[in-house]
């Protein structure tokens, strides 16, 4: 699936949600800046699958359901893969719920799961869809009593299920690879850092 129809998928999934809720409850928009920790598979030839830590981007758009929040996520982390050629990128799209707390009268925190899928483009994944779920936890700063900063940590998980072939990087140099992963988990750790406001 292409970027511009992953975007115009999701924007319209946000303006629905936020239109059924905006009239009864209040709307919390956060766009997050971050860092990706990757984790790795290993395919049935040995072939180390790791995509490479990176930058990635993130929007959280949320509502109030006492005692917490629900609401939806997204986060989009453009990256390479080691000994691969060409760039890959994954794209989270995950329904998430969380529990809060207030730590102190000006910082609360939270703590919740996620679940959804990962739109990936790369050559050693024939599936453009993978399920993939999470959980994260964070706390929020009151700048306002509708503005916060907030800074979150997320570990999301893929499932992964790959039979095709790729041109990689071997020690005998560059050569089509067979990829064979079945159902194995790729691990990503995010650090999250946004300014959420509230409608």
């Amino acid at each position: 699936m292409k970027p511009s129809t992953i975007s115009t998928s999701v924007l319209g999934i946000i303006a629905f949600f936020s239109s059924q809720v905006a009239a009864e409850y209040p709307v919390h928009i956060t766009p997050f800046v971050g860092y990706t920790f990757s984790g790795d598979v290993t395919d049935e030839n040995g072939i180390n699958i790791q995509p490479e830590n990176d930058l990635h981007f993130a929007l959280s758009v949320e509502t109030d359901v006492d005692p917490g929040r629900v609401g939806l996520f997204i986060s989009y982390l453009p990256t390479e893969t080691q000994d691969f050629k060409n760039d890959t990128s994954f794209t989270y799209l995950h329904f998430q719920s969380s529990l809060r707390f207030e730590l102190i009268p000006k910082i609360d925190t939270y703590f919740g799961a996620s679940l959804g899928g990962t739109f990936v483009d790369a050559d050693w994944s024939d599936n453009s869809l993978l399920f993939s779920a999470g959980l994260f936890g964070g706390a929020e700063y009151k700048l306002h009593k509708n503005a916060k900063i907030v800074f979150e940590t997320r570990w999301l998980a893929n499932v992964i299920d790959s039979n095709t072939s790729s041109i990689c990087t071997l020690p005998t140099g560059d050569e089509t690879c067979k990829i064979h992963v079945d159902s194995k988990i790729l691990s990503q750790f995010q650090t999250n850092l946004g300014l959420s406001f509230t409608f």
